[in-house]
């Protein structure tokens, strides 16, 4: 039973990132990332994240309609060109990117890929931790009616990318450590019998100082059960230093981590 539970946990822990590209990735995130000191050069969205059709929150139906057509009309490079052949399809796109700058939240909407010069100040200025928010509305270019219904409708979507330093921060030992110190004093510590169901939810965030001290740690998402919160909030509080985010001149800077214990959350 044990073993069970280590294994779902691990799988809770690792799937989000799994198959991904472990430059945009990290564990514990449902989000991709972008590195702060990339983002002066962005002057599209695709800039922002180049897998940004692949990685679009869409409705089940509109997910699956979007793929059939660009595997229909982008044939030959579908399988081998996977972020290309959208714009075969796709018309009338529009952005609108949010993001917290300086502890503020700042929107702006734009026409196209292209970003204004609002939207490139929002990103350049955005907080390190905290997400880009992207929110896209586009038309089919073939407006024949199919099964979601007329092709004339617009179609939203959304995704997030988390800004992180060019150095991320570290938990002494790296990823297997880390696992290894979440089990042995969370899931460990909460009856085998109902654990998972426990932290489904859970989801905590906390920041790294220049230190590597782990500090403003609190709960984005509780778990069903007030003990198991605490537990999560006391095992978080008592991670021992970990090496500090850098930025490219090797200068030490803070940085916010968002990591889900179970696999729902942000």
């Amino acid at each position: 039973m044990k073993y069970s539970l280590i294994t779902a946990f691990l799988l809770l822990l690792m799937i989000p990132g799994f198959s991904q590209n472990p430059d945009n990735y990290y564990f514990g995130r449902m989000n991709p990332i972008v590195k702060k000191e990339k983002l002066p050069e962005a002057i599209s969205i695709r800039d922002i994240i180049p897998e940004l059709w692949i990685n679009l929150n869409l409705d089940y139906k509109d997910r699956i309609e979007l793929d059939n057509r660009r595997k229909t009309e982008y044939a030959v490079g579908y399988f081998l060109f996977p972020l290309e052949g959208y714009e075969m399809v796709i018309d009338n796109v529009s952005a609108e990117i949010s993001a917290s700058c300086n502890g503020k939240l700042l929107t702006s909407q734009s026409k196209g890929y292209a970003l204004t010069a609002e939207q490139k100040n929002i990103i350049n200025t955005a907080d390190l931790g905290t997400d880009i928010n992207i929110r896209i509305k586009f038309t089919y270019k073939n407006k024949e009616k199919d099964r979601t219904g007329s092709n004339d409708r617009i179609i939203e979507g959304f995704l997030a990318v988390t800004v992180v330093p060019e150095t991320e921060a570290e938990f002494p030992g790296g990823f297997n450590y880390l696992t290894k110190y979440l089990m042995e004093n969370i899931i460990y510590k909460i009856s085998e019998q109902n654990a998972i169901e426990k932290i489904q939810q859970a989801t905590v965030k906390f920041k790294v100082d220049e230190t590597g001290k782990v500090f403003d740690v609190r709960l984005f998402w509780k778990s069903t059960d007030i003990k198991t919160d605490r537990l999560i909030l006391d095992a978080m509080n008592k991670m021992p230093k970990w090496s500090p985010a850098e930025n490219p001149k090797g200068t030490k800077v803070i940085q916010e981590f968002t990591i889900q214990l179970g696999g729902a959350g942000c």
